[in-house]
């Protein structure tokens, strides 16, 4: 069912390694006439004001929290007060304060949070996990579900604010994160199978591969997003104990939609 108000236009900022976000703004956005979809990248931190009446963030929960991309974005994005703001996280098994944080920083910036959801689905941190494949197909078949009904909460320019912000909880996340994903950049295996295809350096959504000498070299601006991880196809790419573990990356996403 598409939009009951044809001059409603709707602008999606995303950051996705594997597609799960990315899905969820492109099924988002397609219930719209006017929509837009955009990478959230370091480049495009600041960016002019728009024609949109509703605005949307969408990204994964990282460790309870915010990928730093996403909060660097989010505290120099131009407000405006007179929209409907709303922001979405995928996660796997841990949601933690993720949206009251979103909430807080908008809230600083003197606007507010109308609405916030999460939506489970797979996770794909291959260095502390695998979900087997066997799993995939139920997971992904609750987001469907789960995205429907953050559609309808949209389009009703439903108010669903997230609960309150704890200082506490949101250094404990950073912490965490910190403490597991430090120096990822550091971390990456390159397996003698690497052929310098250059896939891993055009997938990474903070252009922090680069080919050297045939084969790809990391600089220090990772996001530990295992984007480079899973979309190596020669599988050739390794972090903690990823390998010969199972790639993933949202079966409704190409390669293309992300680089």
């Amino acid at each position: 069912m598409k939009n009951m108000n044809p001059k409603e236009k709707v602008v999606i900022y995303y950051f996705s390694a594997t597609g799960n976000s990315l899905k969820a703004a492109l099924d988002i956005a397609s219930y719209y006439q006017q929509s837009e979809v955009k990478k959230i990248t370091r480049k495009n931190s600041t960016l002019p004001p728009t024609d949109s009446t509703m605005i949307g963030f969408i990204f994964p929960v990282y460790m309870g929290g915010l990928p730093k991309i996403v909060s660097d974005f989010l505290r120099n994005f131009p407000f405006r007060k007179d929209i409907y703001y709303f922001s979405v996280a995928t996660y796997y098994t841990y949601k933690g304060s993720t949206l009251s944080v979103v909430d807080k920083i908008l809230h600083d910036r003197g606007i507010r949070l109308n609405y916030g959801n999460y939506i489970p689905t797979v996770g794909n941190c291959l260095k502390e996990y695998e979900v087997p494949a066997s799993k995939r197909p139920a997971i992904l078949a609750k987001a469907e579900r789960i995205t429907k009904e953050i559609v309808e909460d949209v389009k009703r320019r439903t108010e669903k604010s997230p609960s309150g912000y704890c200082r506490i909880s949101d250094k404990l996340h950073k912490g965490l994160f910190n403490l597991f994903f430090k120096n990822t950049y550091r971390k990456f295996i390159r397996e003698d199978t690497c052929t310098g295809c250059g896939l891993c350096s055009k997938v990474c959504p903070v252009n922090n591969i680069s080919i050297k000498t045939g084969k790809p070299e990391w600089g220090r601006d990772c996001e530990s997003c295992h984007a480079c991880v899973h979309w190596c196809p020669r599988h050739a790419i390794n972090i903690g104990k990823s390998k010969r573990r199972l790639q993933y990356h949202h079966p409704d996403i190409k390669i293309n939609a992300l680089v």
